[in-house]
């Protein structure tokens, strides 16, 4: 377990600049987001090379808007996530955010509360397709906020796939 811990530490050290560089061990919400989103998303939350959507250097974009700020909750493994908990989803969801997102959140962003999570999970984006739903999002934050137009792209590199 202690080797699995110590990997761990090691493939998220930039991301650890959310947390004081001298712990020994993740805090829980980054061992949350191990657990339970690192298996796609990458342990730094660099996808790449598979079509899903990079979080590192990014996700906070989504923070510009309320709808963007909505979305990131009621993605289905998000708002039906394991962690029933609303305090520590919020605070996974803050790590993904402030940690992975490194300077993309806007200025002033307020974090995730507990009552936001209980509220937007019961609203799941469990119908309609997740790609459109993104490309809508991600419509409305282009041009209103200071986002990137590579955001329309689910990753870096030479094959970037635009949606």
């Amino acid at each position: 377990m202690k080797v699995a811990v110590a990997a761990a530490m090691l493939c998220l050290a930039p991301a650890m600049a959310y947390a004081a560089s001298d712990w020994p061990e993740l805090t829980t919400p980054q061992s949350d987001y191990v657990e339970h989103c690192s298996g796609c998303h990458g342990m730094q939350g660099d996808s790449a090379p598979a079509e899903i959507p990079v979080l590192r250097d990014r996700i906070g974009y989504f923070m510009c808007t309320q709808e963007g700020r909505e979305y990131l909750i009621r993605l289905p493994n998000v708002a039906y996530s394991a962690i029933a908990d609303n305090q520590e989803l919020a605070d996974m969801m803050n790590f993904v955010v402030f940690g992975l997102g490194g300077a993309s959140a806007p200025k002033g962003t307020k974090p995730f509360t507990a009552a936001e999570i209980a509220k937007l999970r019961t609203r799941a984006l469990a119908t309609e397709s997740l790609i459109d739903a993104r490309a809508e999002i991600v419509k409305g934050m282009v041009g209103r906020c200071s986002v990137p137009r590579s955001i329309n792209y689910f990753y870096d590199g030479q094959e970037q796939v635009a949606r």
